[in-house]
């Protein structure tokens, strides 16, 4: 299996990313591309059976077999049916996804929700690697989840353990685009910081973020480096609220490592000092003290990376490991 070869596509609410990866881990070749999910499955797919060509193309160019691919998706699959049951940004329900790559390509694809991936992604070979009970959260255009636990990924009894993004923290809070109010991620979501931004200015808040134009989250961080009040204040609600969401974690699962991913995760102090300490606040005294709060490691590349780890997972199971 040494020659052999993964690619993992990780499918995002805005980007669609996917690597040719070796069995090692190493990534041979990167793409990515605009996800145009107003469009509607079928194009997300094409745009997804495109990348795959190219890959499979680069993997010929040197000499090497392509095992399967991995999928990781912002929602909920059917790993039997191949189907993606629900994912919210997409505003997708019951799409036969691994049905329309099958029009592009004759290799086994596998789906997993995308916060598992980029779990497993950083397990292998980021932040996660020395972690034997491991929650990850990973904050983007929503808040995914993944929990691994005796250093197996756990997907649950239906496949959809990790949704920690729609915990509901405030019932009364904002609507979701799962439907319901008040999830958490309707507070600490890049996506909910832009929108508390935009409130803040509909307000007349006096603000430098007003004069941003396509606003986004790592905008907000920067604003509050420099001092911007309302980015301050943006932050202390999004790490008051997210603070909570992780106390409840740490005291259900008691785990050793909790690792933030996505975009937001890139900023540093201003993230992590508030957030560590809301968390602890709201954490019970003994597995408070056994758990690290760390920004992953692997950046973008997270997903595909623990997407292509999907393909050699399946291999190991039919070797009996």
């Amino acid at each position: 299996m040494t020659g052999e070869l993964a690619i993992g596509i990780d499918l995002g609410g805005t980007q669609i990313k996917g690597a040719l990866l070796d069995v090692k881990g190493n990534i041979i070749r990167k793409q990515q591309v605009a996800t145009l999910a107003n469009a509607g499955p079928e194009t997300v797919a094409a745009r997804i059976s495109r990348i795959i060509t190219e890959m499979e193309n680069e993997a010929a160019s040197l000499n090497k077999k392509v095992k399967g691919i991995g999928v990781g998706v912002p929602g909920q699959p059917d790993q039997a049916e191949g189907t993606v049951v629900f994912a919210a940004n997409l505003r997708w329900r019951h799409v036969p996804l691994v049905e329309y790559l099958r029009r592009a390509t004759a290799l086994p694809v596998f789906l997993e929700n995308d916060a598992n991936v980029a779990a497993l992604g950083e397990q292998w070979h980021g932040a996660g690697r020395d972690s034997f009970n491991m929650i990850m959260i990973t904050i983007g255009t929503g808040i995914g989840g993944a929990l691994i636990f005796n250093g197996r990924l756990y997907t649950g009894s239906s496949g959809s353990a990790g949704e920690i993004g729609h915990t509901v923290i405030d019932p009364d809070g904002p609507l979701c685009s799962c439907g319901r109010s008040g999830c958490l991620e309707t507070f600490c979501s890049g996506t909910a910081m832009v929108r508390m931004a935009g409130e803040a200015i509909d307000r007349g808040r006096k603000t430098g973020l007003a004069k941003v134009e396509n606003l986004e989250a790592r905008d907000i961080f920067t604003a509050a480096q420099a001092g911007d009040e309302v980015a301050l204040e943006i932050i202390d609600r999004a790490t008051w609220y997210l603070g909570i969401g992780l106390g409840n974690l740490i005291n259900i699962f008691n785990p050793d490592t909790i690792i933030v991913g996505g975009g937001v995760s890139k900023a540093g102090d201003i993230l992590f000092e508030p957030l560590r300490r809301k968390s602890m606040e709201w954490s019970l005294e003994a597995p408070a003290g056994a758990v690290r709060i760390i920004p992953a490691h692997l950046g973008n590349d997270a997903g595909c990376i623990g997407a292509a780890r999907l393909v050699l997972l399946q291999e190991n199971k039919k070797c009996g490991n």
